[in-house]
């Protein structure tokens, strides 16, 4: 499975109807009890916190999410501003909709420079939020001008455009994006938030401060069944990512520590200097971790869309 830009694979936001896409959207204003909290998601959290505190603003009902990417946005343009090459994978925030092929320029008001945080949700059906200092007069009047159309609901007007499959709702604070049948009222409070699963606090303590975290759901019965890559940056020269797996059982975990182990040793040069341990997660869940360095000429984002040879040994198990 491509993770990397929670669809890299080309994949366009696709028109709800299907019953994946359903599912997608009775998970949405997940984002959509975002709308009630009145402030972003970096005013509420804490140094650090804007990860878990994302987590929580995601409900969903059953089962959860196949994908969640969430990217603390005023970091990753930072460095993306000292090196743009090197940063190039976090461009798109995470935002499979800036990678379609027909986006008009205006990008809808998605400018990677005016956001704060970003979540997306998904990967079948994706769907997301955006969070900073946005013009939402001006952003309706292009979308207007595009063959957007208004449609009211409960939680405000949303932006619809049935040939392309997508909805927007836009505020100066927030824009939320999804298919055409966006509507952040219809499941504000339905569902249970990501943060009150174990595994997902788990995995989030194990990522710790990250400009960039990607979560993975298996399928139903896996040894793995949810995993996470998150990426860190000390500096634009000092970067590594660390890789955190939930596991069914302590066997699992320890099985899954040793196929890491003989990875790392037969990748040498591309994890040089990359650790493996037993995962130590404030809630007891088993599991793994490793913490893999970049030396300057390899570019953050690698795990998610080149050597995923330790992805892999997670999904095999």
């Amino acid at each position: 499975m491509e993770v990397h830009g929670t669809g890299a694979r080309g994949a366009r936001v696709r028109r709800a109807g299907a019953t994946r896409g359903v599912g997608a959207l009775t998970a949405l204003a997940a984002l959509g009890a975002l709308a009630g909290g009145g402030c972003t998601l970096s005013e509420r959290a804490g140094p650090g916190g804007e990860l878990l505190a994302a987590l929580g603003e995601v409900r969903y009902e059953s089962p959860p999410p196949t994908g969640l990417t969430f990217v603390d946005a005023a970091r990753a343009n930072e460095l993306r501003a000292e090196d743009p090459e090197r940063f190039a994978f976090v461009e798109a925030l995470g935002t499979p909709l800036l990678n379609l092929r027909d986006l008009p320029a205006e990008r809808y008001g998605l400018d990677p420079d005016r956001a704060e945080t970003t979540v997306t949700v998904d990967f079948a059906a994706p769907f997301g939020q955006w969070d900073g200092d946005f013009d939402a007069a001006e952003i309706r009047e292009a979308l207007a001008a595009d063959g957007f159309t208004e449609r009211e609901t409960d939680a405000g007007p949303v932006w619809v455009n049935h040939d392309r499959g997508l909805g927007l709702m836009v505020e100066d604070d927030r824009i939320r994006w999804g298919d055409e049948q966006l509507d952040p009222s219809r499941t504000e409070a339905v569902g249970e938030p990501l943060a009150e699963q174990e595994v997902y606090r788990d995995l989030a303590s194990c990522l710790g401060t990250v400009y960039r975290a990607d979560f993975v759901q298996a399928a139903e019965g896996a040894e793995v069944p949810v995993y996470a890559v998150g990426h860190r940056a000390e500096a634009a020269d000092d970067t590594s990512t660390v890789l955190c797996a939930v596991t069914e059982d302590e066997a699992t975990a320890e099985a899954a520590l040793e196929r890491l182990r003989e990875e790392i040793e037969e990748g040498q040069t591309r994890y040089a200097g990359a650790e493996a341990a037993p995962l130590e997660a404030e809630g007891g869940s088993p599991g793994v971790r490793v913490t893999v360095p970049d030396r300057p000429e390899q570019r953050p984002g690698r795990l998610l869309a080149r050597d995923t040879d330790l992805t892999d040994a997670l999904r095999a198990l």
